[in-house]
């Protein structure tokens, strides 16, 4: 081994925003989107499962 770290995804592209999803009053997933396209779809397809959600 010789002692160089190869970090992976740690400088890549800045997300457009995170849905926090909640039900229950709790914390129960996250959503990173990186467009507002994926935004919308994300919405369309999780928001039913949850009581609400927060952004990021």
């Amino acid at each position: 081994m010789s002692g160089k770290v190869n970090y992976l995804g740690f400088q890549g592209v800045e997300p457009h925003s995170i849905i926090v999803w909640i039900k229950d009053n709790k914390q129960c997933g996250k959503t990173v989107c990186y467009s507002q396209d994926e935004v919308e779809q994300a919405l369309d397809w999780h928001a039913g499962k949850y009581d609400s959600h927060i952004f990021c």
